[in-house]
């Protein structure tokens, strides 16, 4: 069996989304891949590519400890299962592959931990002979974060396209044709968990007007999607960064805010920010040219431009 799950980039609605407010996510086609087939011995063996970590082997009489095992052990556990032998099977190898999350052995950014876990999930209910649902593995990988995250990574490698994520709930979200986009990685990778840690931690005890601002533009974004409110948008997140001190707009994502500001686009950081990829939208009805305008400039300034189209479909079995 080999199942795919795409990756995701927050449109809008980041950190907002943590306090009930809509997010906007989009599910693009870098695919996270699982297959599972026949052990060719007596154990259990887990491999991965991409994410870099020791093949691991196991008799069964447990449940597997390494890390390329790592989504495997999660969802069995949720389970209720204590070891490989309990299911009832003959030695699997389960392979993962995230190659396409990485450039230069660098994490992109695009929710390749839970395009990942999705995948290890149907997979092993298809195995089982189980149900999948959303519910469920949104709170697998909730689970192995430590608890932390909305959960609207899951959701949008789970539906494909763009989908409106509010209180653990999805539905598809129309995206206007005319508002174009270019995904930007800023050449750092960030630790999404500590910068949620940050929030919470200012969220207990700071002065909340400017996320009630941010709050307010997601809802009105989802109604509207345009370039004159996601202008607004990117500038209430900078008033919370500025705020709540979370160093969402890194240096690398300040000089990419100042080129699209020169070409008459709108940019802003994808997700907790502080590194990982960022997001240019351009009205396509202005001037059809400044999309490519911009990969020019953001290109010779040394950002790296993935080639990225939005995924339709959501976790599948591969045709």
């Amino acid at each position: 069996m080999h199942v795919t799950a795409p990756g995701k980039v927050v449109l809008f609605g980041e950190y907002a989304v943590l306090t009930g407010a809509p997010a906007a996510v989009m599910a693009v086609d870098a695919y996270a891949a699982v297959s599972l087939a026949a052990s060719h011995n007596d154990q259990w063996h887990f491999s991965s590519d991409g994410f870099v970590s020791t093949p691991h082997s196991s008799n069964g009489s447990d449940l597997p400890g390494g890390a390329s095992a790592g989504f495997t052990t999660a969802v069995l556990e949720h389970w209720g299962y204590a070891s490989l032998k309990e299911l009832g099977q003959a030695p699997l190898q389960i392979h993962t592959d995230t190659t396409a999350f990485y450039q230069q052995q660098q994490k992109l950014g695009l929710g390749s931990s839970a395009a990942a876990c999705t995948a290890t999930y149907f997979l092993l209910a298809q195995l089982l002979e189980r149900k999948p649902k959303l519910t469920e593995a949104l709170e697998i990988h909730r689970n192995w974060q430590g608890g932390k995250g909305s959960g609207l990574d899951v959701a949008s490698c789970w539906s494909g396209g763009v989908i409106r994520f509010q209180n653990a709930a999805a539905r598809k979200l129309p995206w206007p044709d005319e508002l174009k986009w270019q995904i930007v990685w800023s050449g750092t990778s960030a630790i999404t968990t500590d910068h949620i840690a940050n929030f919470d931690q200012w969220y207990k005890n700071g002065d909340i007007e400017p996320l009630q601002r941010l709050s307010a533009l997601c809802d009105d974004l989802c109604n509207t999607p345009d370039l004159r409110l996601l202008q607004a948008y990117q500038r209430a997140l900078m008033d919370l960064d500025d705020s709540a001190n979370l160093k969402i707009f890194s240096a690398e994502h300040q000089e990419l805010v100042k080129i699209a500001d020169s070409k008459g686009l709108v940019y802003k950081p994808c997700g907790a920010g502080g590194g990982d990829i960022g997001i240019a939208f351009a009205d396509h009805t202005q001037q059809p040219s400044l999309l490519e305008d911009f990969r020019a400039a953001a290109t010779a300034a040394g950002f790296y431009c993935p080639t990225l189209e939005m995924a339709q479909h959501g976790v599948r079995f591969a045709q």
